[in-house]
């Protein structure tokens, strides 16, 4: 038998409408919960929410496409390129919870990096493609970048995918406001050791300034033997290294200082063997030698980074982060 209500009481309203009701105040956050942004937007809405990023990041590879196919040094910025697709890649699956507003810095950021880009445009057109125009459009894809990024997922899409995006910058050429005194000082360096060595293993020399002076001839420290660009090239290799593995900052700013000196290393054993080759074949040897062992060089720095990559990977305590545990503690902030 199914109880009937008493004369007098009220009829208790069914499941559904208590469901709906305001007094009970599910209905409200019902509401609020449809009314809120998506979580997802799935792959192709994605993408499409990124379409600043995309032309920004399509416009840098335009301009520094010259320089990677002219400029020996700078041919690395192909390999660059797809190193940061696959960063992306990787990055894609573990995307934040979307947000889709703006903030003042977010704002600022976006204003800031188109008035940046729209004046380095300006200036290309006037005197054509230099590394310092391509620094300024490598800043103001960077700003528009994030500025993107933030407004998509906020500050965890930034920590996120602004490195993927960003690597990008590490192909371009340095402008020579920053590497002449580099270089200046890396090949008085490079000729003052290899000069002490060369009179160690019993070959007479003598420098003056960036110049070995041997029994053959003269040899020339020049900027490609420097080591500026293998320092920019293992630049690349750690900063890709210490993302690929998730680093901690400090181990990412030491994987970046083994490069450097790494680069420094190999360079004068470079140069070293090119002057001892010069002393026994003659001066028209080092054409025959230069390149492969520039290469070489390259090769060993590349493979030395990588193995103490994997070794302090493996060493205890220094396990990545999770990127689904990122993605947790990212919603949990949001």
């Amino acid at each position: 038998m199914v109880p009937t209500n008493r004369p007098g009481e009220a009829v208790p309203a069914p499941a559904a409408d208590r469901a709906h009701s305001p007094a009970g105040g599910e209905g409200v956050a019902g509401d609020r919960v449809r009314g809120s942004p998506p979580t997802e937007a799935g792959f192709l809405g994605t993408l499409l929410l990124l379409a600043p990023s995309w032309l920004a990041f399509a416009w840098l590879v335009a301009k520094a496409q010259w320089f990677w196919t002219h400029n020996p040094e700078l041919q690395f910025g192909w390999a660059v390129l797809a190193l940061c697709l696959y960063l992306l890649g990787q990055a894609w699956p573990n995307q934040p919870i979307l947000q889709l507003r703006w903030s003042f810095p977010g704002v600022l950021a976006a204003l800031l990096g188109c008035f940046v880009l729209f004046v380095t445009q300006l200036y290309q057109a006037a005197y054509g493609l230099t590394p310092a125009s391509m620094s300024g459009l490598g800043g103001g894809f960077l700003l528009v970048v994030c500025a993107n990024l933030n407004y998509v997922w906020g500050w965890p899409g930034v920590r996120r995918f602004a490195f993927c995006f960003g690597f990008l910058v590490v192909s371009l050429p340095i402008p020579s406001l920053i590497s002449a005194p580099i270089v200046d000082r890396l090949q008085v360096g490079i000729a003052s050791v290899d000069v002490a060595l060369l009179n160690l293993v019993g070959i007479p020399s003598i420098r003056t300034g960036n110049l070995i002076a041997i029994a053959s001839g003269t040899v020339g420290i020049d900027e490609a033997c420097s080591g500026i660009r293998s320092l920019q090239a293992t630049l690349m290799i750690s900063l890709f290294l210490g993302q690929l593995y998730l680093f901690s900052a400090a181990r990412r700013i030491f994987l970046v200082l083994a490069g450097f000196a790494l680069a420094v290393f190999f360079n004068l054993v470079r140069t070293f063997v090119l002057v001892c080759i010069a002393s026994d074949s003659g001066l028209g040897a080092l054409e025959k030698w230069h390149d492969s062992t520039g290469v070489t060089i390259l090769v060993a720095c590349f493979f030395a980074l990588w193995g103490l990559g994997v070794w302090w990977r493996r060493r205890p305590g220094a396990a990545p982060a999770s990127p689904d545990h990122e993605r947790l503690s990212d919603k949990k902030r949001s």
